[in-house]
Parts: structure tokens; sequence; C-alpha cells
């Protein structure tokens, strides 16, 4: 997959580390946050997600093979961050950039016609993005992270980049409750796009303008 994106053989040898291990597990998470030099990751970037599974029955007809799996990961890498803070390796927390959704914003941020298949089929996927966001959030109260940038992609399609001119943006408030600029409200986004706002804007920028926001991106 890297491969084809133009990336070389040399350069993965060179820069790719995988870790064998759960999110789930914060002992495996602690091997992808710090070296074996004690150097803290300066970006986290949490993409997890679970796989669709579709049910009987009428009135929650989808939920995931892992229901839970974004809360529960986002605990191991909280946990995992608490014991590098006290162990006193850390000079500096990373910045963490989490992949969310929209249909769970405190402003509308859906076209009126999605809203009532957003709450069919979403309900459990929601849940625990709410819950992950929660987390998120309590980790920054407690210094886990230096600071945060939570996204929230549309529907996600497959699909090349267009670029930041056909991105639209907007977001939620530093404190609880406060609104920011408006949610971006759209159908869908490519996962490319998905992939270019994190590259500009968390990898490249430090997350920018968008530091401490809830993000919601879209065509």
């Amino acid at each position: 997959m890297l491969k084809e994106r133009g990336l070389s053989q040399s350069l993965l040898d060179a820069k790719l580390v995988i870790v064998q291990g759960n999110a789930k597990d914060p002992e495996a998470a602690r091997k992808v946050l710090i070296d074996d030099n004690s150097h803290v990751v300066d970006r986290v970037v949490f993409g997890i997600g679970g796989k669709p599974k579709f049910t009987l029955n009428p009135l929650k007809p989808a939920t995931l093979d892992d229901p839970t799996v974004c809360q529960d990961s986002i605990l191991g890498i909280n946990t995992a961050l608490r014991r590098i803070k006290s162990s006193g390796q850390a000079t500096k927390m990373p910045l963490l950039a989490a992949l969310s959704t929209t249909g769970i914003s405190e402003s509308r941020d859906l076209p009126i016609m999605m809203m009532f298949l957003y709450r069919l089929l979403g309900a459990v996927p929601h849940a625990d993005k709410k819950v992950l966001e929660e987390r998120i959030i309590e980790a920054k109260r407690e210094n886990l992270i230096r600071d945060f940038v939570i996204i929230r992609p549309s529907f996600l399609l497959n699909g090349q980049t267009n670029g930041k001119t056909d991105i639209k943006v907007g977001w939620e408030g530093k404190a609880p409750g406060e609104l920011g600029e408006g949610a971006a409200i759209g159908y869908t986004i490519t996962r490319d796009d998905v992939g270019f706002f994190v590259f500009e804007n968390v990898i490249a920028n430090d997350g920018g303008d968008f530091l401490g926001r809830k993000v919601s991106i879209t065509h």
C-alpha cells in the first residue's frame, strides 16, 4: 500500500517501525510511544476503528465486531502515557490527533437527509467515538498529552485527494459546549483527503489553528 503511493523500500526500511501488539495493552502502546533511548514521540495519530457487523435486530441493525474498540484503545494509550509521565522519562508529552466522526457534535454537522441513517446505523460506533473524545480531553487535563486535535470526517469514501481547495472545515470551540466556527456540513469525504488534512495540519504544522478543537471536515 505504501509503495503504491511512491514510497521507496529504502525509505520504509529507514523510517517505518512496526510494533506487534494491541493498543488496548498499555505495555504494547508504550513500545510505540517511547524508544529505547527514552525519547517520547512528538505526535500520535489515532485512527483505530472496528469492522461493521449487521444484525437482524430492526432497532439496532448495525454494530461493530468490537463495539468498544476506540475507547478501550485510547484507555491503553492513556495508561501508557501516564506510566511514561510518572517515570520522569518524558521532557515533553506528544500531540494527539484522533479520527472521530460526524454525527456526535453538539451542533448539527450532517445534512438533514443523512441524520436518520446515521442514528439508525451509527448508534454503536458513535457511542464508542464519544467516549474516545471524552478520554482524549481527560488526557489533556492530566497533561498526558500537550494538546489534541479531534478530526470528525463525514462519510468516508475511497478516491484520490483533491487537496485543500476541496475540503470544507469547521470546528467546535476549546471549552466544553463552546462553539467555534461552526461545523462543516457535507455528505462525504475521501480517505485520501482525510490523510491530506491530517498530514498538512497535524504532522507538518503541529496542529496549527486546530489545537484543542473538534474539527469537522467534508467535501
